[in-house]
């Protein structure tokens, strides 16, 4: 047996309106399948990952993918390189630290990135961005209402990064941490947190207690032991604990974090939860992002859509897709949660979501993902 490292791409179909022409991007989730995976693997040499690279041309617009792209051959370094380009545009090109793209890509190992010059540049880029609310205020949507998303969730991002990379908090994640507390409900989550029917991160309150409870499970004593941080964790606890984990991302998230809060999950719901998700696994080996929440493709993105008729709902709302040879963030997010609950990499499941990695990636290096949007 030996130990490899794997990272996975998600690829989310966005459009948006410039004017009277849609416009279509691709923008890159980068997540999660970060821990080691103790597997019998071919020669390091052949797929392994440099740790030098030269910076490639960012100024390139998004090609639009597609699942019918070439097909490739496992290649770490191909996903890294994939994943390092899509995160720095997105900071050159839209100026912000978000969920789906710059933000999840600054909780990449260290032991595949550390001195890749892609991390440095996304950090610094966060970091600066971070100082910047001092001078121009909290980050603001277009009716001048503070993005609470924006400021919270790269709160946690950068927690995580600066944990893995360095063992300890920078000036810029406190600044962060401390807004972000600011802006908690006395309840534990935030009340503002952008619920616009695009799962999963910006679908409901549940993604933000929890990913920022990861955080703080990670974050040093000597931060989460001293105010503001003591309260503001006891908050997201007890929020956690009394606000159900209605779908299956939730009970996910609720697995990787029960695995820093001892008594968070009880023993009942950990097996129940992990028994869940095994049993989604498709024919293939991977499991479908289609499948971890009751969701709607196209849903309005203000009012919701529960109090609507349901045959026009079911007509003009239909469940998200549900890819039936699995996805790429669905099979590396729940491998990663599964890892996180503690269900070991020689597990006979985890072995065939591996290997469905392994041959579904794309030649320009991601696994594709249908927008749970679209």
């Amino acid at each position: 047996m030996k130990k490899l490292f794997f990272l996975l791409i998600n690829s989310y179909i966005i459009k948006f309106f410039s004017g009277f022409k849609l416009i279509t991007f691709i923008l890159m989730s980068v997540l999660l399948l970060l821990s080691s995976v103790s597997m019998f693997a071919e020669p390091a040499s052949s797929n392994g990952i440099s740790k030098v690279k030269d910076i490639p041309d960012y100024a390139t617009p998004y090609p639009e993918y597609s699942s019918q792209d070439a097909a490739g051959d496992f290649d770490i370094e191909r996903a890294a390189q994939f994943i390092d380009q899509a995160a720095v545009k997105w900071g050159k090109k839209y100026g912000c630290v978000t969920c789906h793209t710059n933000g999840h890509y600054l909780m990449v190992p260290p032991k595949l990135f550390k001195d890749r010059p892609a991390v440095a540049e996304v950090r610094t880029f966060a970091e600066d961005w971070i100082d910047s609310w001092s001078e121009d205020g909290l980050p603001r949507n277009s009716g001048g209402y503070i993005e609470t998303e924006i400021v919270v969730a790269p709160a946690a991002f950068m927690t995580i990064n600066n944990m893995q990379m360095d063992g300890e908090l920078r000036p810029a994640t406190i600044k962060a941490l401390d807004q972000a507390w600011q802006l908690q409900s006395e309840d534990g989550h935030w009340e503002d947190w952008l619920k616009c029917e695009w799962p999963p991160f910006e679908q409901d309150d549940h993604y933000g207690v929890t990913l920022l409870t990861i955080a703080m499970g990670m974050a040093p004593e000597s931060y989460t032991s001293i105010e503001p941080a003591n309260t503001a964790i006891s908050r997201m606890l007890n929020y956690l604990q009394h606000n159900e984990p209605v779908e299956v991302h939730h009970r996910a998230m609720m697995l990787w974090a029960g695995k820093y809060f001892e008594g968070l999950v009880s023993d009942e719901n950990k097996q129940n939860w992990i028994d869940e998700l095994l049993s989604l696994q498709k024919a293939s080996g991977g499991w479908s992002s289609g499948d971890l929440g009751k969701w709607r493709q196209r849903a309005p993105e203000t009012g919701g859509w529960s109090h609507l008729d349901p045959d026009f709902v079911e007509r003009e709302f239909p469940p998200v897709m549900v890819d039936p040879n699995g996805d790429g963030y669905g099979t590396g997010f729940v491998l990663y949660a599964l890892l996180q609950a503690g269900v070991p990499a020689s597990h006979y499941q985890m072995k065939r979501g591996i290997n469905w990695l392994k041959k579904n990636q794309q030649a320009d290096g991601k696994w594709f993902t249908n927008s749970l949007r679209n």
